[in-house]
């Protein structure tokens, strides 16, 4: 059985990827561009909403339109694949502002970023889908971002470690889900369609070499956003003496 029988791959260096991934960038700098001149803080928190209302609007706008059309199943729109759960922890990150759910989305939002290397739109290809995918994904790593550079949260220390061991309690509870659902979010249950260069060999190995991956790009992505807080207090102190 073909788990992955809806999915879209788009081929990188395509039309279709140059747009999404053009598309994003340009919002992304015009984001931060705007974010980076609102030095008020009831300004930034205006923009955190609206972009929790995107995010929010986008998640129960994609369920009614698949409910719609007749193409809303258990296999395939459980909000379980790793860039789903992180499209709602950015909303409840940006309301809630806590330090958890900013650590859990920021290591998360590594997915999100292969998701723009090598797209696979899990409910197949159409205006409406690469939208959807183009705002979750991209919402997900600005608002990650937006979270250090704009609101003024770190990592803490070893927080890279201890998501990576939170995620393990995970795959359990998602791969039940596969084995109930016959579906394979998280693709515990078959490798994605993609061509990325992580996914090595068939199932169930691919998993297994996928930890190592994961963990080092926790690591890195620990390291990254310590060098954006960093930043963010050496642009702060700049603009106070001067």
């Amino acid at each position: 059985m073909d788990r992955n029988l809806h999915h879209y791959v788009v081929a990188p260096g395509s039309m279709e990827w140059w747009q999404m991934n053009l598309g994003f960038l340009l919002f992304g700098v015009a984001l931060f561009w705007i974010s980076k001149k609102q030095t008020a803080e009831n300004r930034q928190k205006q923009i955190a909403m609206f972009m929790a209302f995107v995010l929010g609007l986008n998640v129960l706008a994609s369920h009614v339109y698949f409910a719609s059309i007749g193409m809303w199943t258990l296999q395939n729109n459980l909000p379980l694949h790793l860039c789903a759960m992180s499209e709602i922890l950015a909303v409840f990150m940006l309301l809630t502002r806590s330090q958890f759910i900013y650590e859990l989305l920021i290591f998360w939002s590594a997915g999100a970023i292969h998701a723009f290397i090598t797209p696979e739109l899990t409910h197949g290809y159409g205006s409406y889908q690469v939208l959807a995918y183009c705002v979750s994904h991209g919402g997900i790593i600005l608002v990650s971002f937006y979270g250090t550079w704009v609101m003024g949260f770190q990592p803490r220390k070893y927080s890279w470690f201890k998501v990576f061991l939170f995620t393990q309690l995970c795959l359990p509870v998602i791969g039940f889900v596969n084995y109930l659902c016959g579906s394979n979010y998280m693709y515990l249950a078959q490798k994605p369609g993609a061509n990325n260069p992580f996914i090595i060999g068939e199932w169930p190995y691919y998993i297994v070499s996928l930890e190592l991956v994961v963990l080092v790009h926790f690591y890195l992505f620990y390291q990254m956003h310590v060098w954006v807080g960093k930043r963010r207090l050496g642009a702060m102190e700049t603009r106070q003496k001067g």
